[in-house]
């Protein structure tokens, strides 16, 4: 689902010396979820933040502060936040190469994960919030007053 969303990392200031890698849904027909809006309803919906665009424009022009006040959790311990009945990859019991210990939302997450529990139209988006987090991505979804300078 690399399709509608966009990665990137916003540069470390001398407030916080780590760059941010972050995974942002493109907005589509005026909802800022995009393509992740499927999830947005389901038990991984309220461990997305939304934040406003103003804070993103200014992380993205080194003003980090009020980016850093709303991040929430580093991005693989909400992998840990997942309740139990939406964990376990959904092909468990039919997957030739499914690993107990790894099939579920951890940092060693396989791509090719089906979350369970989630309707079918919001797993494609469940799994790419997953993947983002296990590569250590902040998924954000960006609100109005986005600028530019």
């Amino acid at each position: 689902m690399s399709d509608g969303v966009t990665r990137f990392v916003i540069a470390a200031s001398a407030g916080w010396g780590q760059p941010i890698p972050v995974l942002r849904p493109l907005p589509r027909n005026g909802d800022p979820w995009g393509v992740l809006a499927p999830a947005r309803e389901t038990p991984w919906g309220p461990l997305v933040p939304v934040i406003p665009g103003e804070t993103l424009s200014h992380a993205l022009n080194g003003y980090l502060k009020p980016l850093l006040a709303v991040l929430g959790a580093e991005p693989r311990g909400l992998l840990a936040r997942v309740p139990e009945g939406f964990r376990q990859c959904a092909l468990a019991r039919e997957c030739v190469v499914f690993k107990e210990k790894d099939c579920h939302p951890c940092p060693r997450l396989p791509d090719c994960y089906v979350p369970p529990g989630v309707p079918p139209e919001a797993r494609d988006a469940v799994a790419c919030i997953a993947l983002g987090w296990k590569e250590g991505r902040y998924v954000l979804v960006i609100g109005e007053g986005e600028f530019s300078l």
